[in-house]
């Protein structure tokens, strides 16, 4: 049967993120959604099948082979929109997103990433000694005030540019993963993409005006010595990594945080100094598996009939993977609801994809997250929720409209329970 003809399970932005995981678990590996606007595509639900689906070479990132896209029947203003067309490496076929990518990857690989640890811990304790000045008793929303600004100004800085970069960009960029409808009943997802292109050109000629020793000067470089790559292609690379290099980590930092205050016994755990005990790394990953940052990796497209787990994808489908869903599979997890960062499987998960498009900044983010747990939990010990925070309605991303705690600094952390 069909993509059109099969029911769909509708893909809700307010729904329960592991309920949902659930009742697509409960419908097979690959399974007919509908996303918002009624626009239908297949998910996978389990690890084997989104590595499939993120390694099949019968299916391509590239916009062009959705024929619903192409024909008009995909509006310039639907929601997501942004996410799933432009010229950037996210976006490109194998010929295209090789020649995008290898002009950013060096940035991102283990010795200039690792350069950066000591910089990053910097920052994590400039921020925790401003989180220190709030007056006793009162709440901090560490999201906002923690979670949010570490990886912004590391971003900046690998990009040489100002954290008003993003600050300025915020809200539009928060209006592309969380759209909100606007008086006139539409999500006017055109002036957010067009605002946000505007803010990228204009500041892409003034770093060609003051050129240094960063990533963004490099595009540039690249941009201006030929054919490399074109104007639209350097706006939408910094994008990407703009966009990308701060908001999954956001929420990876936020939701890791959150489990973390969730459960005492696995943060008395990660305190404990025996040689077997686990580590923040292994928080981070078990943090990916639990509360992936991302919530549905859209969207990647069938060039040909083919078959994935058993069901008949037709050339133009569009195939997505549910995170939520893979990390919480219970067949490859031992009660997957529960948060353990000692998990044997707790590295099983696609929170940042897999194959060609394997997210760049994985090193990076996961990095961010392990240096700010252990700051954060080590300068606050007795840290607690003063609030059960709201989740985010959105379909790309999976955190937390907010995370308040109170500090309570100087005091030990209560003993776990058993």
């Amino acid at each position: 049967m069909g993509l059109t003809q099969c029911p769909l399970f509708s893909l809700d932005p307010d729904a329960d993120p592991a309920e949902e995981a659930r009742q697509l678990h409960a419908q097979g590996s690959l399974v007919p959604v509908e996303l918002p606007g009624g626009v239908a595509a297949w998910t996978a639900t389990d690890l084997a099948t989104a590595q499939r689906v993120f390694g099949d070479e019968w299916l391509t990132k590239d916009p062009s082979h959705w024929p619903a896209l192409a024909d008009g029947r995909i509006p310039d203003d639907w929601e997501l929109i942004a996410l799933v067309r432009g010229a950037g490496m996210i976006h490109s076929g194998r010929d295209d997103h090789r020649r995008l990518r290898q002009l950013v990857s060096a940035a991102f690989t283990r010795a200039p990433v690792e350069a950066l640890r000591p910089r990053i811990a910097e920052i994590a304790d400039e921020l925790l000694d401003s989180l220190g000045t709030v007056g006793p008793g009162e709440p901090v929303d560490l999201r906002e005030h923690f979670a949010y600004p570490l990886p912004v100004r590391v971003i900046c800085e690998v990009l040489g540019v100002p954290n008003t970069a993003i600050t300025e960009l915020r809200h539009r960029f928060d209006r592309l993963v969380t759209p909100q409808v606007a008086p006139s009943g539409e999500a006017d997802i055109r002036v957010a993409v067009a605002d946000i292109h505007r803010s990228l050109t204009a500041l892409i000629e003034i770093k060609r005006e003051d050129p240094g020793d960063d990533l963004t000067t490099a595009l540039i470089q690249a941009r201006d010595d030929g054919d490399r790559l074109t104007d639209q292609e350097l706006v939408e690379t910094l994008f990407l990594i703009l966009i990308a290099g701060h908001e999954t980590t956001i929420n990876s930092i936020t939701n890791t945080a959150y489990a973390l205050l969730q459960n005492p016994k696995m943060l008395a755990a990660l305190r404990d100094t025996d040689a077997d005990a686990p580590t923040w790394v292994d928080a981070v990953e078990e943090g990916l598996r639990f509360f992936s940052p991302i919530r549905h990796a859209l969207m990647r497209y069938a060039t040909q009939d083919t078959d994935i787990a058993g069901v008949r994808v037709a050339k133009g489908d569009p195939v997505i993977a549910s995170l939520v869903a893979v990390g919480r599979d219970p067949r490859r997890h031992e009660n997957p609801d529960d948060f353990d960062v000692t998990r044997p499987t707790r590295r099983d998960h696609v929170a940042f994809g897999h194959g060609a498009h394997y997210c760049l900044g994985a090193r990076l983010a996961k990095l961010e997250t392990e240096i700010a747990l252990r700051a954060l939990f080590t300068r606050y010990p007795a840290l607690t929720l003063a609030a059960e925070p709201e989740r985010l309605a959105s379909i790309p991303l999976q955190g937390l409209q907010a995370l308040r705690a109170y500090l309570h600094p100087g005091e030990q952390p209560p003993p776990a329970a058993q």
